[in-house]
């Protein structure tokens, strides 16, 4: 069911995009990529096949409001005591687009029909108007949300009628019911996203018109005035993430910089105030701060990450693509079973145990919203959970206007497209990324023809070197900047990225701790652990329960020390942190399987113990943290994503000396 997509057609009235039915913004860099021609190899395509036997394939074990019609009818309100009317449609929409885009990438017509028929649905229910959606809600924000399945069936089928039903959904707005309307913190204006996409394709100016007049009402939680001044954004961080990408997207359409610098100065703020280690900005519900205790939604892994998708895509710098695969590895992995049987709702970069009372935040204080779990009270983050990878693997390869490739994201996968000249490429990517530092690009066409091929020089790597044909480049190869070629390509042709990478110790802000990082990998130290299952009834799950016996909530305790500090009074501690590679086979991110670890002077830290022997203790402060007599040992640190309970930001034992390591970054033979 792959499709190799033709060029560029009029379909209807409206003008396909291009080949693969990708929309390009007016004042973007470059295009969205697109599920349908992008085959995930390697630990990737094992991540979707967990995908698939797990939660997104088995929507009896996360309960209710999955294991339904989804959007493919009238969702029944199951229990009015429970959340507000509108919330079934908002979760089952964040179910379907990932459902969708996983069958795409598996070529799986079971979840493909499933996800199309809420589409289907959906467009043969109109109202008279126009209006589509929900008739027993007149909560605008579940259609956003939905918007994006629509999206994904749009790229993989280039089917116009979709286009023309959204553009007469979409005119029924006035802009006071967007942009004027806080209903559910405003969030009727995050349509704005559909609202763009689709004035993309048909150009019709009465959709632009729309977009800014409802965008100039600012009756929202996250507008131009909240971005004005310096002062820093404590909102629901769901609500942060979606708005964030409004103003980028009108920039994107209109070329207007104001709106850009409405986006970026949001970004900074909520980077410079709230973002962990692991990637993503706290988020428990709202933006709370950076201190090691904070914690995230799940659900904001999604939606920052589709978000920041979109500022690569208009932007083009690198950042955001470095941003996007520290969120995705460290924050995205570490909330998850890895076998995607069970989830978060809430995750830290410091959780050392993991049980039905254990959740440390002052969002619902002692309840399971920290527990690895298949169902939890409130049903986002099991609706949400299914898009970080599929929306991951789908911006992995871009476009350029000239119908360029693209290698944004790394990871083990291929793509085939059909360049505008009528020639077909396929680019297998050969690595263990973000394991190895050597990423091998090999080509395929079926005539020899010229064709630009853009890779990223990720900001975070020393140097990068390019080989062709095992034959240095002799473009500087810039980090931070995307290498880009223009030759012509001929089958069997390689394209070699080669990282030097250093392994360093950072510092959190206000000397909150210090963390190790390698390239887009977090490390932590993996918390001895005794687990059970746990078969508690909660009462706040209001009846919610997994229907599979395989799908099962654990309660994780810690079952050894845990309590270090990385010694850096030790003389040139940080010379002695070792890099250790092994041979592995399997899934990389299952526990105890990493094909890198880090081992680090450390010694354990007095007085630091569980409080009230059920939630994670705070970090002790700068001169607090006491190893008084204390041997130095040796600890081994893995890549966070592999972890569930996890020690990641250490007491700072002596933090003044902190900075990057010596380690020489291990360089693999070209192939």
């Amino acid at each position: 069911m792959k499709r190799i997509l033709t060029i560029a057609t009029i379909v209807g009235s409206f003008a396909i995009a291009d080949a693969q039915h990708t929309v390009y913004s007016d004042y973007g860099r470059y295009g969205g990529g697109n599920v349908d021609n992008v085959t995930a190899n390697g630990w990737l395509g094992e991540f979707l096949n967990r995908q698939k036997t797990g939660m997104t394939g088995h929507p009896e074990a996360i309960s209710y409001p999955f294991n339904s019609c989804l959007w493919a009818g009238n969702l029944k309100r199951e229990a009015e005591n429970h959340g507000s009317g509108w919330w079934r449609y908002e979760q089952t929409a964040y179910y379907t687009d990932g459902l969708l885009r996983l069958g795409y990438l598996l070529d799986d017509k079971a979840l493909i029909d499933k996800g199309e028929a809420g589409i289907f649905y959906t467009l043969q229910h109109a109202a008279d108007n126009g209006r589509l959606g929900p008739t027993d809600i007149t909560q605008s924000w579940p259609f956003a949300v939905f918007f994006r399945a629509i999206k994904a069936y749009y790229e993989a089928t280039g089917d116009s009628k979709v286009v023309a039903a959204l553009q007469k959904h979409y005119l029924t707005y006035a802009p006071e019911a967007l942009g004027g309307n806080r209903d559910s913190d405003g969030r009727s204006i995050v349509n704005l996203e559909g609202i763009l996409w689709t004035y993309g394709i048909t150009k019709n100016p009465q959709l632009l018109e729309l977009a800014e007049k409802a965008y100039a009402l600012g009756k929202f939680r996250i507008n131009a005035v909240t971005a004005a001044d310096d002062s820093p954004i404590h909102e629901h961080g769901v609500t942060t993430a979606e708005m964030l990408k409004i103003p980028l997207m009108l920039f994107s359409y209109t070329g207007k910089p104001k709106y850009l610098e409405i986006a970026l100065n949001i970004e900074r703020k909520i980077e410079r105030d709230h973002l962990l280690p692991d990637g993503i900005p706290s988020s428990a519900e709202h933006l709370t701060g950076n201190n090691p205790l904070c914690s995230h939604e799940t659900c904001d892994i999604s939606d920052f990450t589709w978000t920041w998708g979109y500022f690569l895509e208009v932007t083009g710098s690198t950042k955001w693509a470095d941003m996007i695969e520290t969120a995705i590895f460290n924050a995205g992995l570490g909330a998850i079973g890895k076998d995607f049987r069970s989830l978060q709702y809430l995750s830290s970069v410091n959780q050392v145990i993991s049980t039905g009372e254990s959740n440390h935040n002052a969002f619902k204080y002692g309840l399971n919203w920290m527990q690895y779990r298949p169902s939890h009270e409130t049903e986002c983050c099991a609706g949400n959970v299914h898009r970080f990878m599929p929306n991951y693997i789908g911006r992995m390869w871009l476009t350029t206007r000239d119908g360029g490739c693209v290698a944004a994201l790394f990871g083990p996968s291929s793509i085939t497209r059909k360049l505008p000249n009528g020639r077909t490429v396929t680019i297998v990517e050969e690595t263990q990324y973000p394991f190895d530092d050597q990423i091998n690009f090999r080509f395929t066409v079926d005539r020899p023809t010229t064709m630009s091929f853009s890779a990223r020089i990720p900001g975070w790597c020393n140097s990068a070197t390019m080989l062709i044909n095992g034959v240095e480049s002799p473009e500087t190869m810039i980090p931070g900047t995307f290498a880009k070629i223009v030759r012509t390509f001929n089958t069997g042709d390689v394209v070699t990225l080669q990282f030097d990478i250093d392994t360093k110790l950072e510092q959190m802000p206000a000397n909150q701790g210090t963390y190790v990082k390698r390239g887009p990998l977090l490390f932590s130290f993996p918390v001895p652990t005794k687990q059970t299952i746990d078969k508690k009834v909660y009462a706040n799950l209001n009846g919610k329960k997994s229907e599979n016996p395989e799908f099962v909530c654990y309660d994780l305790r810690p079952n050894g020390d845990w309590n270090y500090g990385i010694d850096c009074l030790a003389a040139d501690a940080q010379t002695k942190f070792e890099l250790v590679r092994r041979q592995v086979s399997g899934f990389p991110f299952d526990e105890g399987n990493s094909p890198i670890t880090i081992k680090v002077p450390a010694k354990k830290v007095l007085d630091w113990q569980l409080v009230a022997n059920r939630f994670t203790p705070p970090v002790p402060a700068p001169g607090l943290a006491s190893s008084d007599g204390q041997p130095t040992q040796t600890i081994e640190l893995v890549p966070y994503g592999s972890t569930r309970l996890r020690l990641t930001v250490f007491p700072n034992l002596m933090w003044p000396r902190i900075g990057a390591t010596s380690e020489k970054p291990h360089k693999s033979d070209v192939q």
